[in-house]
């Protein structure tokens, strides 16, 4: 599985939490995330799982934009590619 994000952004209210985060992990590589305290770690993550919505940018598995397929889809799917 393949784990991209483009350009995230995140707010609460007025406070930016996230600003274009981007990430590129590879198929078969375990990553670390890792920062202070408060430095959107968790934020980030709750994205990526679709807890929370981004406010901008694109995250995608296996190069299919998340935001078009379902939870089931996301799942199973091998997708093709994202758009910015």
């Amino acid at each position: 599985m393949r784990i991209d994000t483009q350009d995230i952004r995140l707010s609460y209210g007025a406070r930016e939490i996230l600003k274009d985060v981007s990430i590129k992990v590879p198929r078969k590589q375990f990553v670390g995330v890792i920062g202070p305290n408060g430095s959107g770690k968790s934020t980030m993550l709750k994205c990526i799982y679709r807890v929370l919505k981004p406010t901008g940018g694109c995250i995608s598995l296996n190069g299919e934009n998340l935001e078009g397929i379902s939870y089931r889809e996301s799942a199973k799917k091998n997708g093709s590619a994202c758009s910015a």
